[in-house]
């Protein structure tokens, strides 16, 4: 027999259902959150159904009595929406939140039933749902593996699909997002193309499309984004694509080249169906789109996003601007701070701000942000500036100005707007290191060497919606604070934006140079004989795969920061460090990133200068073991990302120490053919931090690095090949955090650790092989955090009354559910 207070269920969800349809109809300003809940109810409809049909199944049904509450807790939710007036913006900001956290939590209560509703879902087969009361293992079993598979989408290369957005905004998102799901999931459209101005939501409804169940369900590990921009390079995009299929890389030389190997990995992919994504193809950039079809493919699908329509392809999706009670929505979220209102403006002033900022979401959040906590006069001046010459300029231009107005309210505050225009030294679409940027801030503006100054401005950037600060693990910062894994990403107009800002004056009093090269042409003023000195303290040069001319003469005294992004070129894989920079004399940072796929020969090394202190490179050759012969006396960091640095040279009576003798920070990243480091490592005494992650053919630290003996930190997550520590290591009594995460093939942690007495962090987890601790752990009186999974927890259990201060933080590989959450 049915439990009788379970049995009213059914009952309650019938009665929330009806009252969210009749709301979106009736309420305005909530619209759009409304009707995510009805999606979602109308999803778990056949759910609820069978619960009620299979609850006298279940062992315990009282099980089901924290849904039936949460239901009963959504009615009245939601009842609320009819009475809140649309200018009280505190009081919509915060039922807003409390919609969407309603509708998470709904679909996190049904979460082990989702993988079903990718079969419910799908238009091409009616199967119903007839296994609630089966086996709950097997469901688990299928979410687990789900989570694994989007896992492993993050770690698979560049061409993974960014993370989705919590939700989108709008009647007219949601619409396009049905409509392009039910395109992708049928046969015979091959490729589609979504048109809209700049800042409309075109790549944020393109993330949250790929993440939709059913279309992972589909396409699972075959969906591709690719970034294409105004530059596109073919060969580096198909280059991409054998690596995110997991297949051997081939080395391509011409676009014809890549075009064939194009072919041949569709063919090793066979029938199992592919969605490739190609994200803001410019108008000039047509051709390529030609160059990925392929009707050989039963369900190989193509989205392109563009401000452009492209005639020979359909179908054509246009997505248009919110509505302006959307915009409203959207704005009020924006502008208002930890639940309080901030200004209080008429709704005349609301109005024709918002309709000001042509109903785009880029522009509206932007301009939002900009109002926060400012008074009604502010707001007014805002409006008046917004209303200066709009009916003069194209909607590109008009974008732009109205963004630029917003910028300018940053006059106040000079240094965010610098920090701003800064990030336009990197290119078009690009994930900007935020350890690159640091370093970057720290020379330019004087700050502290770790970048703690620096770091505040990363956030404040990301809270104006100017950037986007993206973690793409699950911790809100690296737990040694590096900021390693961070990356910033900033839209294209805003970037257009920072260059505009950048290039007004003359160009030899400009205080930032960003050159954006197009083969070997140079600008006019850069080829004149009598070129005057140029006062830029940042500079930043970018050249494409064709460039292959000596570089000319360029003078910057004053430069501080030099920023050289390059492809390689077809036929070479080798870039020459221009020869001006030996006459730089004040500068400090030098970052250099090869956008190609393989890394590139770094050749004029020489020309570096003593004066250096950060060092940043990326994807180059350059035998880092072997330079000796240099001297960098002032250098303080040198990072290497994804390099090949294991060269030896002809000559070893050099050492590291001597070439580099001030280094504080050593930092190596994804560089695979490293496998040891050399002992002079270990001479260099004032090194603090030795950062040696992903490396995973590294196998031995220096015997002698209890000589370092100015270690603060030691990195070495992901070296999975490290069996072992060498016995000096105890020896390092000023080491305070010891990362060992992910370290399989590690066995112990070392015999004497009590020695290290200062030591206050471990992270070990993901030690696979470490079963047990040394007996001198007792003498670790200052330690104060461990992280460690629930099994290695057990170990450190009979410390509690000796290690008072020691907190165990259990890390749990949790499923990734962010595909439930709008």
């Amino acid at each position: 027999m049915v439990n009788a207070s379970d049995d009213v269920m059914g009952a309650v969800f019938g009665e929330l259902f009806g009252i969210v349809k009749h709301l979106v109809k009736t309420v305005v300003v909530f619209r759009g959150k409304l009707k995510k809940i009805q999606d979602t109810l109308s999803n778990i409809e056949p759910i609820i159904n069978e619960i009620d049909k299979y609850n006298n199944m279940l062992e315990r049904p009282q099980e089901m009595r924290p849904i039936k509450d949460l239901l009963e807790e959504g009615k009245g939710l939601v009842n609320k929406c009819s009475k809140i007036r649309m200018l009280n913006l505190c009081t919509m900001y915060t039922h807003s939140k409390k919609l969407t956290t309603f509708n998470g939590a709904v679909l996190d209560k049904f979460r082990i039933y989702m993988p079903l509703l990718n079969v419910m879902t799908s238009k091409e087969t009616s199967v119903k749902v007839t296994q609630i009361g089966g086996d709950v293992k097997e469901l688990l079993s299928m979410l687990s593996n789900s989570a694994a598979h989007q896992s492993g989408l993050e770690t698979m290369g560049n061409l993974a699909v960014p993370a989705a957005p919590h939700f989108i905004v709008g009647l007219e998102m949601e619409a396009s997002l049905r409509k392009l799901k039910e395109q992708l999931l049928k046969e015979g459209v091959s490729v589609i193309v979504v048109t809209a101005p700049g800042g409309c939501g075109k790549t944020t409804l393109l993330k949250k499309l790929c993440h939709e169940v059913a279309i992972e369900g589909k396409f699972e590990d075959k969906i591709m984004f690719v970034p294409v921009s105004k530059k596109p390079n073919l060969r580096d995009i198909v280059q991409k694509m054998y690596q995110h299929n997991r297949f051997e890389v081939p080395e391509i030389k011409s676009d014809k080249d890549a075009v064939h190997c194009l072919q041949q990995l569709l063919n090793k992919i066979g029938q199992n169906p592919v969605l490739l994504v190609l994200d803001d193809v410019w108008k000039e950039s047509e051709s390529i789109i030609d160059k990925f079809v392929c009707d050989d493919i039963k369900d190989y699908k193509i989205v392109v996003t563009s401000r452009y329509e492209f005639p020979r392809f359909r179908p054509v999706h246009h997505l248009n601007p919110l509505t302006h009670d959307e915009a409203m929505e959207l704005f009020c979220q924006c502008v208002t701070v930890d639940d309080r209102s901030m200004g209080a403006p008429d709704a005349k002033l609301l109005n024709q701000i918002v309709e000001h900022c042509k109903r785009l979401p880029l522009v509206i959040k932007v301009v939002a942000k900009s109002l926060r906590g400012k008074d009604y006069a502010f707001w007014r001046k805002k409006l008046h500036e917004l209303s200066e010459g709009h009916s003069l300029l194209d909607l590109d231009t008009e974008i732009l100005a109205c963004l630029k107005k917003s910028l300018d309210d940053l006059d106040g505050d000079p240094l965010i707007k610098q920090r701003f225009m800064d990030l336009g030294s990197f290119p078009e679409d690009c994930k900007i290191p935020a350890t690159a940027l640091i370093d970057m801030w720290v020379e330019l503006y004087k700050l502290d060497s770790d970048g703690v100054r620096a770091t505040p401005d990363l956030h404040e950037l990301d809270y104006r919606n100017l950037a986007d600060l993206v973690v793409p693990r699950r911790d809100s910062r690296d737990d040694d604070e590096s900021y390693r894994s961070h990356y910033v990403m900033q839209h294209d107009l805003l970037r257009e934006l920072a260059i505009m800002e950048c290039n007004q004056g003359e160009v030899e009093k400009r205080e930032r140079l960003i050159l954006d090269l197009m083969g070997n042409n140079f600008p006019n003023w850069w080829r004149e004989q009598k070129q005057q000195p140029l006062r830029a303290r940042l500079v930043s040069i970018s050249t494409d795969g064709k460039f292959s001319k000596p570089w000319p003469n360029l003078e910057l005294p004053e430069a501080e920061a030099l920023v050289l992004n390059f492809q390689t070129n077809m036929q070479t894989k080798t870039y020459a460090l221009p020869e001006f920079i030996a006459k730089s004399h004040k500068l400090k940072v030098l970052i250099v990133t090869n956008y190609s796929f393989f890394p590139a020969e770094l050749g004029n090394f020489h020309v570096i200068e003593s004066n250096l202190r950060r060092i940043r490179l990326e994807r180059v050759t350059v035998p880092f073991l072997s330079m000796g012969q240099i001297r960098l006396h002032s250098l303080e960091k040198i990072s290497f990302f994804m390099c090949d640095i294991s060269q030896t040279s002809t000559s070893n009576d050099a050492k590291i120490s001597d070439a580099m003798p001030n280094l504080e920070e050593l930092d190596i990243d994804y560089c695979n053919d490293l496998v040891t480091l050399p002992d002079g490592i270990c001479e260099i005494k004032p090194l603090r931090k030795l950062s040696i992650t992903n490396c995973h053919n590294f196998s031995a630290l220096p015997e002698q690095i209890g000589q370092s003996a100015s270690l603060e930190v030691i990195s070495l997550n992901s070296c999975t090949n490290l069996p072992q520590f060498p016995d000096s290591i105890r020896c390092l009594q000023n080491l305070r955090f010891l990362d060992i995460s992910d370290c399989l093939n590690l066995s112990a942690l070392p015999d004497q650790i009590g020695q290290m007495i200062n030591l206050e962090r471990i992270n070990m987890k993901g030690c696979l092989r470490l079963s047990g601790l040394p007996r001198s752990i007792v003498k670790l009186r200052n330690l104060r955090k461990v992280i460690c999974e629930n099994e290695k927890a057990v170990m450190w259990g009979p410390l509690e009354d000796t290690l008072t201060g020691l907190e165990i933080t259990l890390f749990e590989e949790e499923a990734s559910l962010d595909w439930l959450h709008d």
